[in-house]
């Protein structure tokens, strides 16, 4: 059977033994994601997420594409009302200090099952090898400086909760897709507010200023007021950058997996 480019994630929940009291709360967090991105990703699987060694899941798809949006899903999913109202006996959820190391292993599947025991190849091992550089990279950097790029001069993802690694076949294209999330999901997003923004707009490309505002929670202010916030807050924010640079981040992965196409 020919080898198959793929693209595979490995989430590892960062201090789980220390951050439940039960480990039966680590699961259900996973089943929760798990479920999220099978439906979310159903038609390109090829391997269903799942759990894997009782703290972390895994999957993979045959688009590489996907990854900015499984990692912008994983981003909507974690801050959205529904995922706090589920887990609402979890302080590590409600005041928003729960975090993962999310690793992209970008390769070839040799074995393709929907078992993830069974599925194997140079993508699910990096996917792998990825999250444990993540959780390298956030130990040694957490008492730094929230930019620093030092030691193994790997990037430190200080914003998100999903601490972000990728690593590839050839790193060089690793580390290109590396340094552009870093760009977008760290360099360019400059305070929480900016944060909240980009994640609304990334959902609901389709609403207006008020709509945004009252996302982001100033439904007590009337619409003149919501919309002035807003305008200023786009004004005063580099989000047409950011949306470059995940377009750039998109035509990177297409052109990648073509090129890695035409070597299998």
């Amino acid at each position: 059977m020919q080898k198959e480019a793929a693209l595979f994630v490995y989430v590892d929940i960062s201090n789980s033994r220390t951050i439940f009291s039960a480990m039966s709360e680590g699961t259900a967090i996973l089943n929760d994601f798990v479920d999220m991105l099978n439906t979310a990703y159903k038609d390109i699987l090829i391997t269903p997420f799942s759990i894997k060694d009782g703290d972390a899941i895994v999957g993979g798809v045959r688009d590489f594409t996907a990854l900015l949006h499984i990692y912008s899903n994983c981003l909507t999913h974690y801050y959205s009302e529904d995922f706090k109202t589920s887990f609402k006996h979890l302080p590590a959820v409600q005041n928003e200090t729960l975090n993962f190391y999310f690793g992209a292993g970008i390769g070839y599947i040799d074995t393709q099952s929907d078992n993830i025991n069974i599925v194997n190849g140079t993508s699910i091992i990096n996917a792998i090898e990825a999250s444990n550089i993540a959780k390298t990279i956030t130990k040694s950097q957490t008492n730094q400086k929230k930019s620093a790029v030092s030691n193994n001069e790997n990037y430190f993802f200080a914003k998100q909760p999903f601490k972000f690694y990728c690593l590839a076949d050839s790193q060089s294209f690793g580390n290109v897709v590396n340094a552009l999330f870093f760009l977008a999901f760290e360099q360019l997003i400059r305070s929480d507010k900016q944060q909240q923004l980009f994640r609304v707009k990334d959902e609901h490309p389709e609403y207006s200023n008020i709509e945004i505002g009252m996302e982001m929670g100033y439904s007590t202010l009337s619409k003149a007021d919501i919309s002035s916030r807003i305008s200023v807050l786009m004004a005063n924010s580099d989000y047409y950058l950011y949306t470059k640079v995940r377009q750039d981040i998109i035509h990177f992965l297409v052109d990648l997996q073509k090129i890695m196409k035409g070597s299998a």
